[in-house]
């Protein structure tokens, strides 16, 4: 699989600046579903995994492609994004660094740990009282655990990998909540590490809300 990824190293931003810093570029490149994830006729959103995710790396801002749509669509980005808007504020751009590498993802017979950068959001509102709703320690584990397996299995799906039959993903948890701001809106999500033989690419997002940086996966060497 091809990822790109573009850090804007003479820029810095606080986390709650990444989704401004998503719609300004979602703007700025309007004729980019793949960037802003809405139909650009009708305006309504696309349902799909982001294929092009902005993230904050140690402070600085990242934006990540992952498939060939979406690095051909990142070209454009790299090549004519001079400034960015943050609110009021106008920052130019005066240093890009751009990598592009081809990465392994899919099932293993291998087991991986993998640590959370950035807080995953794992619950929607139903399923978050369903989840306070249960007091026992190993039933919230085993609930999450399911959670995050499907979060695997959903971004398989989008990006056209299946698992085959037989090849049955497991996974270990340790996590801890986090409140996290959403669109305004005060949630819950989790933080710590997991264990799992499925291989993802480091930086990208699992979980809901990835375009906007949450869920950002690294690997454990």
């Amino acid at each position: 699989m091809k990822k790109s990824t573009l850090l804007l190293s003479n820029i810095r931003l606080k986390p709650s600046q990444i989704h401004k810093l998503r719609g300004f570029v979602g703007n700025l490149f309007k004729d980019y579903d793949v960037i802003h994830n809405h139909d650009p006729v009708t305006g309504k959103p696309i349902y799909r995994y982001p294929l092009i995710q902005f993230k904050l790396l140690r402070g600085t801002p990242v934006i990540i492609a992952i498939t060939d749509k979406a690095v051909e669509a990142f070209a454009a980005i790299f090549m004519t994004l001079e400034k960015i808007r943050i609110g009021e504020t106008e920052i130019p751009v005066y240093e890009k660094d751009l990598k592009l590498e081809e990465v392994s993802f899919g099932y293993s017979a291998e087991t991986f740990m993998y640590e959370f950068a950035s807080p995953w959001i794992g619950l929607n509102q139903a399923s978050y009282r369903q989840y306070s709703g249960i007091t026992d320690h190993a039933e919230r584990n085993l609930m999450l655990k399911r959670k995050l397996i499907g979060n695997i299995l959903s971004m398989s799906k989008y990006l056209d990998y299946w698992v085959e039959k037989g090849q049955e993903i497991r996974a270990e948890i340790r996590m801890k909540e986090r409140p996290v701001n959403l669109k305004g809106r005060s949630m819950i999500g989790f933080a710590g590490m997991f264990k799992t033989n499925f291989v993802i690419p480091d930086d990208l997002g699992i979980g809901k809300s990835v375009s906007r940086g949450f869920g950002t996966v690294k690997k454990k060497i």
